[in-house]
Protein backbone atom coordinates (compact mmCIF):
# COMPACT_ATOMS: atom_id res chain seq x y z
CA UNK A 1 0.00 0.00 0.00
CA UNK A 2 2.14 2.36 -0.96
CA UNK A 3 0.20 5.03 -2.34
CA UNK A 4 -1.46 5.70 1.29
CA UNK A 5 1.68 7.52 1.80
CA UNK A 6 -0.21 10.49 -0.98
CA UNK A 7 -3.51 9.48 -0.17
CA UNK A 8 -3.88 8.21 2.98
CA UNK A 9 -5.37 5.05 4.55
CA UNK A 10 -8.82 3.90 4.89
CA UNK A 11 -10.44 0.58 6.33
CA UNK A 12 -6.83 -1.27 6.58
CA UNK A 13 -6.54 -0.05 2.69
CA UNK A 14 -5.46 2.80 0.96
CA UNK A 15 -8.92 5.78 0.77
CA UNK A 16 -8.09 5.52 -3.39
CA UNK A 17 -8.57 1.59 -3.29
CA UNK A 18 -11.53 2.04 -0.47
CA UNK A 19 -13.64 4.40 -3.03
CA UNK A 20 -12.31 2.02 -6.05
CA UNK A 21 -13.96 -1.33 -4.14
CA UNK A 22 -17.38 0.50 -3.02
CA UNK A 23 -17.68 2.15 -6.31
CA UNK A 24 -17.14 -1.43 -8.25
CA UNK A 25 -19.42 -3.24 -5.75
CA UNK A 26 -22.51 -0.98 -5.71
CA UNK A 27 -22.18 -0.62 -9.21
CA UNK A 28 -22.51 -3.99 -9.50
CA UNK A 29 -25.83 -4.09 -7.06
CA UNK A 30 -27.13 -1.38 -8.94
CA UNK A 31 -27.23 -3.00 -12.25
CA UNK A 32 -28.43 -6.28 -10.60
CA UNK A 33 -31.08 -4.77 -9.38
CA UNK A 34 -32.06 -3.24 -13.03
CA UNK A 35 -31.36 -6.23 -14.62
CA UNK A 36 -34.02 -7.92 -12.08
CA UNK A 37 -36.38 -5.66 -13.00
CA UNK A 38 -35.69 -6.10 -16.65
CA UNK A 39 -36.23 -10.19 -16.15
CA UNK A 40 -39.37 -9.66 -14.07
CA UNK A 41 -41.17 -7.48 -16.79
CA UNK A 42 -40.19 -9.89 -19.54
CA UNK A 43 -41.24 -12.54 -17.67
CA UNK A 44 -44.34 -10.93 -16.55
CA UNK A 45 -48.06 -12.91 -17.36
CA UNK A 46 -51.24 -11.72 -17.42
CA UNK A 47 -52.60 -12.39 -13.72
CA UNK A 48 -55.06 -11.31 -11.62
CA UNK A 49 -53.67 -8.43 -10.17
CA UNK A 50 -54.86 -6.53 -6.68
CA UNK A 51 -55.75 -3.35 -7.28
CA UNK A 52 -53.80 -0.81 -4.90
CA UNK A 53 -56.52 1.60 -3.76
CA UNK A 54 -60.10 0.89 -3.53
CA UNK A 55 -63.37 3.03 -3.35
CA UNK A 56 -62.08 6.45 -1.38
CA UNK A 57 -58.51 5.45 -0.26
CA UNK A 58 -57.88 6.11 -3.91
CA UNK A 59 -58.65 9.59 -2.66
CA UNK A 60 -56.56 9.90 0.56
CA UNK A 61 -53.36 10.84 -0.01
CA UNK A 62 -51.75 12.61 2.73
CA UNK A 63 -53.10 10.02 4.87
CA UNK A 64 -51.81 7.08 6.48
CA UNK A 65 -52.90 5.10 3.74
CA UNK A 66 -51.66 7.29 0.92
CA UNK A 67 -48.14 7.52 2.11
CA UNK A 68 -47.50 3.81 3.08
CA UNK A 69 -45.34 3.34 -0.17
CA UNK A 70 -43.87 7.27 -0.09
CA UNK A 71 -40.24 6.49 1.14
CA UNK A 72 -40.27 3.10 -1.12
CA UNK A 73 -41.12 4.92 -4.21
CA UNK A 74 -38.15 7.27 -3.02
CA UNK A 75 -35.25 5.03 -2.17
CA UNK A 76 -35.53 2.62 -4.61
CA UNK A 77 -35.81 3.40 -8.33
CA UNK A 78 -34.08 7.03 -6.98
CA UNK A 79 -31.33 5.21 -5.82
CA UNK A 80 -30.70 2.44 -8.18
CA UNK A 81 -30.72 4.85 -11.21
CA UNK A 82 -28.90 7.70 -9.98
CA UNK A 83 -26.40 5.08 -8.69
CA UNK A 84 -25.60 3.11 -11.99
CA UNK A 85 -24.56 6.74 -12.84
CA UNK A 86 -22.40 8.13 -10.28
CA UNK A 87 -21.01 4.82 -8.87
CA UNK A 88 -18.87 4.61 -12.13
CA UNK A 89 -18.25 7.90 -12.14
CA UNK A 90 -16.31 7.62 -8.70
CA UNK A 91 -14.27 4.76 -9.80
CA UNK A 92 -13.63 6.33 -13.36
CA UNK A 93 -12.59 9.26 -11.09
CA UNK A 94 -10.60 7.33 -8.15
CA UNK A 95 -8.78 5.06 -11.16
CA UNK A 96 -7.33 7.83 -12.99
CA UNK A 97 -6.88 10.65 -10.80
CA UNK A 98 -9.82 13.34 -11.30
CA UNK A 99 -10.55 15.56 -8.61
CA UNK A 100 -13.95 17.19 -10.14
CA UNK A 101 -15.84 13.91 -11.23
CA UNK A 102 -14.65 12.69 -7.24
CA UNK A 103 -15.74 15.92 -6.02
CA UNK A 104 -19.45 15.12 -7.93
CA UNK A 105 -19.40 11.97 -6.65
CA UNK A 106 -18.72 12.69 -3.11
CA UNK A 107 -21.68 15.21 -3.31
CA UNK A 108 -23.64 12.44 -4.61
CA UNK A 109 -22.81 10.53 -1.27
CA UNK A 110 -23.96 13.35 0.67
CA UNK A 111 -26.76 14.07 -0.79
CA UNK A 112 -27.84 10.04 -0.43
CA UNK A 113 -26.95 10.29 2.91
CA UNK A 114 -28.72 13.18 3.83
CA UNK A 115 -32.26 11.34 1.92
CA UNK A 116 -31.39 7.97 3.79
CA UNK A 117 -31.18 9.89 7.31
CA UNK A 118 -34.57 11.85 6.42
CA UNK A 119 -36.01 8.29 5.25
CA UNK A 120 -35.06 6.89 8.80
CA UNK A 121 -37.17 9.84 10.60
CA UNK A 122 -40.19 9.75 8.33
CA UNK A 123 -40.39 6.03 8.30
CA UNK A 124 -39.67 5.67 12.23
CA UNK A 125 -42.73 8.72 12.61
CA UNK A 126 -45.00 6.94 10.02
CA UNK A 127 -44.96 3.56 12.34
CA UNK A 128 -45.92 5.73 15.91
CA UNK A 129 -48.70 8.18 14.55
CA UNK A 130 -50.29 5.12 11.75
CA UNK A 131 -49.78 2.14 13.94
CA UNK A 132 -48.84 0.08 11.14
CA UNK A 133 -45.46 0.12 9.41
CA UNK A 134 -45.07 1.41 5.51
CA UNK A 135 -43.66 -0.38 2.69
CA UNK A 136 -40.10 0.71 2.72
CA UNK A 137 -39.57 -0.76 6.32
CA UNK A 138 -41.15 -4.36 5.53
CA UNK A 139 -38.97 -4.46 2.62
CA UNK A 140 -35.85 -4.72 5.21
CA UNK A 141 -37.41 -8.14 6.01
CA UNK A 142 -38.90 -9.04 2.87
CA UNK A 143 -36.01 -8.70 1.16
CA UNK A 144 -34.30 -12.26 -0.68
CA UNK A 145 -30.91 -10.25 -1.24
CA UNK A 146 -28.29 -9.33 0.64
CA UNK A 147 -28.40 -9.04 3.75
CA UNK A 148 -30.67 -12.59 3.99
CA UNK A 149 -34.58 -12.02 5.44
CA UNK A 150 -34.63 -13.08 9.59
CA UNK A 151 -38.28 -14.20 8.70
CA UNK A 152 -39.43 -18.07 7.74
CA UNK A 153 -40.59 -18.55 4.02
CA UNK A 154 -44.15 -19.31 5.33
CA UNK A 155 -44.22 -15.99 7.09
CA UNK A 156 -43.11 -13.85 4.46
CA UNK A 157 -45.31 -14.82 1.84
CA UNK A 158 -48.45 -14.06 4.64
CA UNK A 159 -46.71 -10.68 5.02
CA UNK A 160 -46.67 -10.50 1.00
CA UNK A 161 -50.16 -10.95 0.64
CA UNK A 162 -51.09 -7.97 2.92
CA UNK A 163 -52.24 -4.49 1.44
CA UNK A 164 -52.05 -2.84 4.86
CA UNK A 165 -49.32 -3.43 7.60
CA UNK A 166 -50.69 -2.91 10.95
CA UNK A 167 -48.87 -3.44 13.71
CA UNK A 168 -51.00 -5.97 15.61
CA UNK A 169 -51.38 -8.03 12.59
CA UNK A 170 -48.00 -8.22 11.76
CA UNK A 171 -46.72 -9.31 14.92
CA UNK A 172 -49.23 -11.67 15.14
CA UNK A 173 -47.54 -13.12 12.24
CA UNK A 174 -44.12 -12.92 13.06
CA UNK A 175 -43.94 -13.77 16.58
CA UNK A 176 -43.47 -10.34 17.58
CA UNK A 177 -40.60 -10.21 15.47
CA UNK A 178 -39.02 -6.49 16.33
CA UNK A 179 -39.24 -5.05 13.19
CA UNK A 180 -38.14 -1.70 14.21
CA UNK A 181 -34.62 -2.85 15.38
CA UNK A 182 -33.93 -4.74 12.72
CA UNK A 183 -34.97 -1.56 10.28
CA UNK A 184 -32.55 0.87 12.24
CA UNK A 185 -29.60 -1.32 12.60
CA UNK A 186 -29.55 -2.07 8.67
CA UNK A 187 -30.79 1.31 7.68
CA UNK A 188 -27.91 2.69 10.57
CA UNK A 189 -25.46 0.44 8.96
CA UNK A 190 -26.06 2.04 5.45
CA UNK A 191 -25.84 5.57 6.59
CA UNK A 192 -22.60 5.48 8.84
CA UNK A 193 -21.03 3.78 5.33
CA UNK A 194 -21.91 6.04 3.19
CA UNK A 195 -21.47 9.09 5.47
CA UNK A 196 -18.15 7.63 5.93
CA UNK A 197 -17.52 6.92 2.27
CA UNK A 198 -18.70 10.94 1.65
CA UNK A 199 -15.87 12.10 3.94
CA UNK A 200 -12.99 9.76 2.25
CA UNK A 201 -14.35 10.68 -1.09
CA UNK A 202 -13.78 14.66 0.09
CA UNK A 203 -10.70 14.31 1.63
CA UNK A 204 -9.47 12.27 -1.60
CA UNK A 205 -10.53 14.94 -3.81
CA UNK A 206 -9.30 17.61 -2.11
CA UNK A 207 -5.97 15.46 -2.24
CA UNK A 208 -5.94 15.08 -6.05
CA UNK A 209 -6.32 18.88 -7.07
CA UNK A 210 -3.79 20.08 -3.96
CA UNK A 211 -1.44 17.23 -2.97
CA UNK A 212 -0.80 16.80 0.27
CA UNK A 213 0.94 20.25 1.15
CA UNK A 214 -2.15 22.16 -0.79
CA UNK A 215 0.50 23.38 -3.55
CA UNK A 216 -0.52 21.54 -6.02
CA UNK A 217 -0.46 18.15 -7.10
CA UNK A 218 3.22 16.94 -6.47
CA UNK A 219 4.29 13.94 -4.69
CA UNK A 220 7.83 13.08 -3.59
CA UNK A 221 9.80 9.80 -5.08
CA UNK A 222 9.82 7.86 -1.59
CA UNK A 223 5.99 8.09 -1.29
CA UNK A 224 5.27 5.73 -4.59
CA UNK A 225 7.06 2.43 -3.39
CA UNK A 226 4.21 0.31 -5.37
CA UNK A 227 6.95 -0.04 -8.21
CA UNK A 228 9.31 -1.37 -5.79
CA UNK A 229 9.90 -5.33 -5.62
CA UNK A 230 10.45 -5.65 -2.03
CA UNK A 231 10.60 -9.35 -2.22
CA UNK A 232 13.64 -8.79 -4.74
CA UNK A 233 15.55 -6.34 -2.62
CA UNK A 234 15.05 -8.60 0.36
CA UNK A 235 16.39 -10.89 -1.52
CA UNK A 236 19.53 -8.51 -2.58
CA UNK A 237 20.08 -7.51 0.69
CA UNK A 238 20.05 -11.16 2.12
CA UNK A 239 22.64 -12.00 -0.72
CA UNK A 240 25.20 -9.19 0.41
CA UNK A 241 25.33 -10.70 4.30
CA UNK A 242 28.56 -12.55 4.77
CA UNK A 243 28.40 -16.08 6.03
CA UNK A 244 30.68 -16.32 8.86
CA UNK A 245 31.57 -19.71 8.39
CA UNK A 246 32.87 -18.86 4.65
CA UNK A 247 34.81 -16.17 6.24
CA UNK A 248 36.42 -18.58 8.42
CA UNK A 249 37.30 -20.86 5.91
CA UNK A 250 39.12 -17.94 3.95
CA UNK A 251 41.04 -17.78 6.61
CA UNK A 252 44.93 -19.01 6.82
CA UNK A 253 46.07 -22.35 8.49
CA UNK A 254 48.06 -20.25 11.18
CA UNK A 255 48.27 -16.40 12.10
CA UNK A 256 51.31 -15.11 14.21
CA UNK A 257 54.57 -13.98 13.52
CA UNK A 258 56.39 -17.35 12.33
CA UNK A 259 54.19 -17.17 9.47
CA UNK A 260 55.79 -14.77 7.28
CA UNK A 261 59.22 -16.88 8.06
CA UNK A 262 58.20 -19.95 5.85
CA UNK A 263 58.42 -18.03 2.93
CA UNK A 264 61.86 -17.37 2.99
CA UNK A 265 62.80 -14.96 -0.31
CA UNK A 266 66.26 -17.37 -0.03
CA UNK A 267 64.38 -20.24 -0.19
CA UNK A 268 63.78 -22.13 -3.40
CA UNK A 269 65.77 -22.81 -7.01
CA UNK A 270 65.71 -19.49 -7.48
CA UNK A 271 67.74 -18.74 -4.15
CA UNK A 272 71.44 -17.91 -3.76
CA UNK A 273 73.31 -20.79 -3.20
CA UNK A 274 72.69 -22.13 0.27
CA UNK A 275 75.48 -22.28 2.89
CA UNK A 276 76.32 -25.86 3.55
CA UNK A 277 76.54 -27.17 7.20
CA UNK A 278 78.71 -30.21 8.34
CA UNK A 279 77.03 -32.16 10.83
CA UNK A 280 78.75 -32.11 14.37
CA UNK A 281 78.97 -34.70 16.85
CA UNK A 282 77.74 -32.61 19.68
CA UNK A 283 73.73 -31.15 19.01
CA UNK A 284 73.13 -30.03 22.32
CA UNK A 285 74.81 -26.69 21.35
CA UNK A 286 72.07 -25.03 18.99
CA UNK A 287 73.93 -21.50 19.12
CA UNK A 288 76.68 -23.13 17.17
CA UNK A 289 76.05 -23.89 13.39
CA UNK A 290 77.10 -27.26 11.84
CA UNK A 291 80.13 -25.96 10.64
CA UNK A 292 81.43 -24.49 13.59
CA UNK A 293 80.43 -21.34 12.90
CA UNK A 294 78.64 -19.75 15.39
CA UNK A 295 74.72 -18.80 14.09
CA UNK A 296 72.85 -15.74 15.85
CA UNK A 297 69.50 -16.04 15.35
CA UNK A 298 67.40 -12.91 14.63
CA UNK A 299 66.73 -10.71 17.51
CA UNK A 300 62.28 -11.67 16.57
CA UNK A 301 63.33 -15.29 16.78
CA UNK A 302 65.60 -14.55 19.75
CA UNK A 303 62.80 -13.03 21.31
CA UNK A 304 60.68 -16.30 20.27
CA UNK A 305 62.82 -18.60 21.64
CA UNK A 306 63.27 -17.07 25.02
CA UNK A 307 59.75 -17.31 25.34
CA UNK A 308 59.31 -20.69 24.80
CA UNK A 309 62.17 -20.96 26.66
CA UNK A 310 60.70 -19.67 30.06
CA UNK A 311 56.87 -21.12 29.25
CA UNK A 312 58.60 -24.58 29.00
CA UNK A 313 60.72 -24.06 32.52
CA UNK A 314 57.39 -22.82 33.93
CA UNK A 315 55.85 -25.97 32.97
CA UNK A 316 58.45 -28.26 34.55
CA UNK A 317 57.82 -26.50 37.21
CA UNK A 318 54.19 -27.02 37.59
CA UNK A 319 52.20 -30.10 38.69
CA UNK A 320 50.86 -32.61 36.26
CA UNK A 321 46.78 -33.02 36.09
CA UNK A 322 47.85 -37.49 37.24
CA UNK A 323 50.13 -36.35 39.73
CA UNK A 324 47.46 -33.75 41.14
CA UNK A 325 45.27 -36.49 41.13
CA UNK A 326 47.03 -39.10 42.75
CA UNK A 327 47.97 -36.81 45.74
CA UNK A 328 44.52 -35.71 46.28
CA UNK A 329 43.44 -40.29 46.35
CA UNK A 330 46.67 -40.89 48.69
CA UNK A 331 45.22 -38.24 51.08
Amino acid sequence: MGESHAFGASLCCSRRHFILSLCLAMSMVCAARILYWLIQLGAKVPQETQAACTGDECFQIFTCIGMKDTTAHIMEPLFTLSGIIFFPLGFHAAHHGDDTPMKRFALFLLATTAVRLGVIAFDVAFMHACEMYDTNMMNFVLNSLLPPSPLRVGVQDKLRGLHLFHLELVNGITGNFNILAWYLILSGLWTALFLYATVEAMSLSSLMQNGILGLGVHYGLDQWDEELNRTAIRRKVQSGINSKFMDDAHLPLSQGTHVGRLSNPTYGTQSPPARTYKASQDFSDYSTGFDGVPYELPDEEEDEAEVVRQLAEKLSQEESPEAMLDRAFVA
